[in-house]
């Protein structure tokens, strides 16, 4: 049973939760550091959290292989401790959120796991559906929609339309005394697929996805 502030503890008992607090502090700015060495890189479905995916990818380019759309690529000497390691550049080539997650199933290592998980509102999802790796984020200043000193805004929904989950993860809002809208992200829905970066006509993209950090 746990004791209260105010009751006397033993010198042992004392040192032991100084030593737990310090071992937890510690292993944060280990996590921070090690996984703050190199880019952010947005991984392939289903990846553990980036240190406990750095410490079990192997780096032998299984769900490399095992991309239908050759969508996962390799880090290079940039990337620090993550050299060597699966990401995907939206840009190029998103992912398209496979059906089966071939990726996830050649991973022998389990760096990469079947995605599962259960919403705020008790829902429970897996799959695809499940997949979170990262959030899609609307560049104003890019984007086609909102009007700026050098161009006036105009329609445009391909973001929303490519989206595998429209109307839900991404949609059209438009804000009061505006007519044209504006796509809008919902964080809770967005797989970070990247098929609206992918999309976007514009250049550099309007849409951007940041990578997950747990």
């Amino acid at each position: 049973m746990a004791k209260k502030l105010d009751e006397p503890q033993e010198r042992g008992d004392f040192f032991k939760s100084l030593g737990t607090l310090f071992a937890g502090f510690v292993a944060n700015r280990i996590e921070e550091a090690v996984t703050g060495l190199g880019p952010k890189l947005l991984r392939p479905p289903g990846a553990l959290d980036e240190l406990a995916f750095l410490t079990k990818c192997t780096r032998c380019d299984k769900c490399m292989r095992a991309c239908p759309e050759n969508a996962i690529l390799k880090a290079g000497p940039t990337a620090g401790l993550a050299l060597g390691t699966p990401y995907l550049d939206p840009r190029s080539v998103p992912c398209f959120l496979c059906t089966t997650l071939p990726c996830v199933a050649e991973c022998e290592d389990e760096a990469l796991v079947w995605p599962r998980l259960v919403r705020a509102d008790g829902t429970e999802l897996e799959g695809p559906r499940a997949v979170r790796m990262g959030t899609a984020r609307v560049k104003p200043g890019l984007c086609a929609t909102w009007g700026t000193l050098d161009r006036e805004a105009r329609a445009c929904r391909v973001c929303v339309d490519r989206c595998p989950y429209p109307e839900e993860a991404l949609r059209m809002v438009t804000e009061e005394g505006e007519a044209i809208p504006h796509p809008v992200v919902d964080a809770d829905i967005c797989t970070g697929c990247g098929l609206c970066v992918f999309a976007c006509p514009a250049e550099p993209a309007a849409i951007v996805v940041e990578p997950r950090r747990d």
